[in-house]
């Protein structure tokens, strides 16, 4: 390796973390996305892969029912309003699942994917209700009711805009809930697992230091860091700053 750079920090820490997933998940909050793959190795469940087909599959199928009832623009004949609504509606479901999942696990969406993701249902779930509509008050519609499942995928779809908002401020409940979540973390270490990483990391830095990627004052202040912050500390990711008050930093 001929530099370092910022985001290598995190991947250290991940690979000396790489026995403890929780931690790791626990620390991809703070991280930024270029970290997520290493953070995330090994943490992901079944349930967890099976969300993202499902995730898939909700953010193709608006944009599948909208055809379906734009065909009827080209074609004329019978809008099939029930059958795009029903597959909006079940876009809208997974996407609202999404929701909760990403709640609890912090090795999710990143905000900017999220709020296309937004896009890809409110677009065509807007275009298909309006077509849905205009079907039914010209009663050209065959399963008029469809409406509302194109009217929920467009409100699932303007909720990403605010779920997936900037990341929060270190005063936030947000920061808090998982700042908390990385302190139980880190508490849960066993002696001789926290002994373990703690001498990796420093092996690893002595290393760093005697190749000269790093100068003396960032070894020094890493060095010092505790087990779990090396990658909040030195590579912060620009959008979420750690609050001002240190002592409330796990850890310390």
């Amino acid at each position: 390796m001929d530099a370092w750079a910022p985001i290598d920090w995190w991947k250290l820490e991940a690979r000396a973390l790489h026995g403890i997933p929780e931690l790791r998940r626990a620390m991809a909050y703070f991280a930024p996305a270029e970290a997520w793959r290493d953070l995330s190795k090994g943490v992901a469940s079944g349930w967890g892969c099976l969300l993202t087909v499902a995730n898939i599959a909700s953010f193709t199928l608006p944009l599948v029912a909208a055809i379906i009832v734009l065909a009827w623009v080209f074609r004329g004949g019978v809008a099939q309003v029930g059958l795009g609504g029903a597959l909006a509606a079940i876009a809208a479901l997974i996407a609202g699942i999404g929701f909760a999942t990403d709640r609890r696990d912090t090795v999710g969406v990143d905000p900017k994917v999220g709020r296309l993701l937004g896009v890809l249902h409110v677009a065509p779930s807007s275009i298909g209700a309006v077509v849905a509509i205009i079907a039914v008050v010209q009663d050209a519609a065959l399963g008029g009711i469809g409406v509302l499942g194109f009217i929920a995928d467009v409100v699932v779809g303007a909720l990403h805009f605010a779920f997936y908002r900037r990341p929060a401020d270190s005063g936030s409940a947000r920061w808090e809930r998982n700042f908390a979540r990385l302190q139980k973390a880190l508490d849960a270490m066993a002696p001789d697992e926290r002994a373990r990483v703690h001498s990796d990391v420093q092996h690893a830095l002595e290393v760093l230091g005697t190749r000269g990627l790093v100068s003396d004052e960032t070894l020094i202040r890493a060095m010092e860091v505790p087990i779990g912050l090396l990658g909040m500390t030195l590579a912060p990711r620009e959008d979420l700053k750690p609050g001002a008050d240190s002592g409330d930093r796990p850890g310390h």
